[in-house]
Parts: structure tokens; C-alpha cells; sequence
């Protein structure tokens, strides 16, 4: 195991995903970014990220072009990238590889039919950076288009009923930290039912958002150098299927982490 940090160098920049992993288990914050132990992916983070690096890939040139690629030629950017994440990936038991890329695919072609041509990109994997709450704070956009307005790209098993509090806080840190935004954002989220579909949602931050943000991320901070962290077994994401430290956690904090 990596020794670990001292307090003063944890948490010495965040950011949404560090604080979504804090505020739904501790410990898996802990064994993440606080050691630094290595995590494994399943089939389903996977999918995410082919299906990202392929769109990704078609707005990176459209920048240049003014263009989108053929379908074709995202559909084969889709397939090396998916390839490429295969080769780390630990599939569960219900996991079938090829349904899994079949879907990704369906889902590429749908979004680039019907989504892709009128998305006009300004930029694509944007890092940011700055200060939120007294707290140094960095992520990456997916798109920012030549409007300024922010697009976050996602995966999901369901169709979203609504945007959820974690993408709220995640829109508002974008917000506030991209420069050349004009405050709008959107998700658009593509799921992998039977007949794949997108949801598109539009989502402007509230002052309460980013209210949110300037307390969220000064408070995480001061919990994460408190050092004192518990499982949250509770949480809907605690399993062995969905949790690469489960072993970790069973072995110092005791307990059963359930299958799934």
C-alpha cells in the first residue's frame, strides 16, 4: 500500500467526483484518493468510456472541420476504444462483453444521428481550475460549445427523471470555474434500454447551487483532513461488483460488503 499522506496534503485540490466519492462512502474516498490504490473498472464504467472517447474524438476534429466524421468512422473510433478499455476491465458474471459493445455502438450512431449535428463545439476535455470556497478545485468538461454553454456527456442504465443533486453540484463547480461559460449547461444522457435512447436536460444553476459549492467544498476538505472515515454500507453503490476495495474494507472496518 502507498504510505499515506498527511494531512495537510490531503484534499489539497478537489473536485466533483472527489466530493460525490467523500459524501457516499468515506472509506472508499480514502482507499481512492487518499492512498491511492489502484481501482478496477467493470463493464459498465467501460461502456462509459468507449462510448465518451468516440464522441470526444468527433467534436475534437469538428472544431477544426465544422464537420461532423461519418458515422462509420465514429462507429470504428467507438470499437478501438472499447478494445482498448476491454483489456482492463473485470466483467462480472452477467456482464457479456459483446451485448455491452453492441449497445455502446447503438448508442454512438443514435447520438450522433440526432444530437451530434447540431452540438457547434468551442472546445472538447476542457481542464479547469480555480478556487471555490477557499478550496483549489479542478475537473474536465466534456464540451463547451461556441455559445459558452457547457455539455457533460453520460451513460445510465434509466432514463433520468431529473438531474441528479451530484450533477447539480458538478454543473455549478463547471460554471463557475470554465471561462467563457454563460452560466447554461446541459446533460445529455444516453441509456442503455433494450431500444436505446436519449435524454437531453437543460440546467442553469440556481444561486442555491452555487451556494452549495461554496460550502460543500470547504466542508469536505475539513472532513477529509480529519482522518476519520467510516464505510457508509448503506450506500446504494456498496458492493463487491461496484467497489474494488471491498476486500479492504471488510478486512479493517469487519462486516460483509453484499455481492451486489
Amino acid at each position: 500500500m502507498t504510505a499515506a499522506p498527511s494531512a495537510t496534503e490531503l484534499a489539497e485540490i478537489l473536485s466533483p467526483t472527489q466530493v460525490r466519492c467523500f459524501m457516499d462512502c468515506q472509506v472508499r474516498w480514502w482507499f481512492k484518493y487518499g492512498v491511492k490504490l489502484p481501482e478496477s473498472q467493470n463493464g459498465k464504467l467501460a461502456l462509459g468510456k468507449a462510448v465518451h472517447a468516440a464522441l470526444t474524438a468527433n467534436f475534437a476534429q469538428k472544431i477544426e472541420t465544422r464537420e461532423d466524421l461519418p458515422v462509420i468512422g465514429v462507429r470504428v473510433l467507438f470499437r478501438e476504444a472499447w478494445a482498448a478499455e476491454c483489456q482492463q476491465t473485470e466483467f462480472s458474471d452477467d456482464e457479456d462483453p459483446a451485448e455491452l459493445a453492441a449497445c455502446g455502438e447503438a448508442l454512438v450512431v443514435k447520438y450522433m444521428d440526432e444530437v451530434a449535428p447540431r452540438i457547434d463545439p468551442g472546445g472538447t476535455e476542457i481542464r479547469v481550475h480555480g478556487e471555490i470556497g477557499g478550496v483549489a478545485v479542478q475537473g474536465w468538461i466534456d464540451l463547451l460549445d461556441t455559445e459558452g454553454r457547457i455539455i457533460e456527456i453520460k451513460t445510465a442504465a434509466r432514463r433520468p427523471a431529473a438531474i441528479a443533486p451530484d450533477h447539480r453540484f458538478q454543473l455549478a463547480t463547471y460554471a463557475q470555474l470554465t471561462p467563457g461559460a454563460n452560466g447554461s449547461a446541459r446533460i445529455d444522457t444516453l441509456v442503455k434500454t433494450k431500444v436505446p435512447a436519449i435524454v437531453t436536460q437543460s440546467f442553469t444553476p440556481a444561486a442555491s447551487d452555487y451556494a452549495a459549492t461554496q460550502r460543500l467544498y470547504a466542508l469536505a476538505r475539513q472532513s477529509m483532513r480529519k482522518e476519520l472515515y467510516m464505510p457508509n454500507r448503506l450506500s446504494l453503490t456498496c458492493s463487491r461488483r461496484n467497489c474494488s476495495y471491498w476486500r479492504c474494507c471488510e478486512r479493517e472496518w469487519g462486516g460483509e460488503v453484499p455481492e451486489k
